[in-house]
């Protein structure tokens, strides 16, 4: 079996069809049916049925699937050692839009400044995404808010942040709930202090980021619930009133996560030192 394979067949199952798995591995649907067939004649063995007009795995095909999982991360495991051990290697690392607006940037700086061997690689998706990425290998470490602890990941606090009510400073706007897309940490945050608010009848606007959140609350279409740090320096600060929450979790705990085996694990405790505002 060539790791190719291995890939092209997990990425069908992951995406759920040929289609999803072309886009994700970036190639022609044909490439990736040739691909499982020839798995399927080297193992002697069906790895899908049509359930519909679904692709199912077989009893085969999710036996293969767990192995499939464990020969990938070990390869991927293997390519990280390998660059750790020339000296200089790409660190992946994934943040959330708005940690790395904000945190971020100086982090890197000092990191850049006291190992210069260590060139990051940022990847930006929400907490939820990056805690898979983490698990299959697809970051090396991630910046999360409020992360679920999980036995095969390790987990470092790095920032506590304040969260505070959002509405527009003249205190004029409509009964709405402005957040990010679902899996956002601070949406989750915004969503908990709504209900133990007594709110929960209130409508949601969902933005596609921080930015366009605070500027529906400053032109009066709703309000939010967000990291202080989100709304200071931002370009609609001036026209934001800010509450300390009175509902709820008072912080977004954000923390810095990686598999406990990655091994550049040096590397990634060497970024988390870069954050002077840790939890005590």
């Amino acid at each position: 079996m060539e790791i190719v394979g291995l890939k092209t067949f997990k990425a069908v199952v992951d995406e759920g069809g040929i289609k999803g798995a072309s886009e994700k591995l970036h190639t022609v649907q044909s490439n990736i049916t040739s691909r499982i067939q020839k798995l399927e004649e080297e193992l002697d063995a069906k790895l899908f049925g049509i359930s519909g007009r679904k692709l199912e795995l077989t009893p085969t095909g999710q036996l293969l699937y767990s192995y499939a999982q464990e020969i990938l991360q070990l390869e991927q495991q293997a390519a990280s050692a390998i660059r750790f051990s020339k000296g200089s290697y790409d660190l992946r690392v994934g943040t959330p839009e708005t940690f790395a607006a904000v945190h971020l940037p100086r982090a890197l700086k000092a990191l850049k400044q006291a190992h210069p061997q260590i060139r990051p690689k940022i990847h930006t998706a929400t907490s939820a995404e990056l805690v898979i990425a983490v698990q299959n290998n697809k970051v090396d470490c991630a910046v999360v808010g409020n992360v679920t602890p999980h036995e095969s990941i390790r987990s470092v606090p790095i920032v506590d942040e304040p969260l505070m009510v959002v509405t527009p400073l003249d205190g004029e706007y409509e009964q709405v709930l402005c957040v990010r897309e679902a899996g956002c940490a601070y949406r989750k945050c915004a969503e908990a202090w709504q209900q133990q608010a007594g709110r929960s009848d209130d409508q949601k606007l969902v933005m596609s980021s921080a930015d366009g959140v605070l500027g529906c609350i400053a032109g009066g279409l709703g309000y939010t619930v967000i990291s202080e740090n989100m709304v200071i320096g931002s370009r609609y600060e001036k026209d934001l009133l800010m509450e300390k929450v009175s509902h709820g979790e008072e912080y977004v705990h954000v923390s810095m996560i990686y598999r406990k085996d990655n091994p550049l694990e040096e590397g990634i405790q060497q970024l988390i030192e870069m954050f002077p505002a840790k939890p005590s």
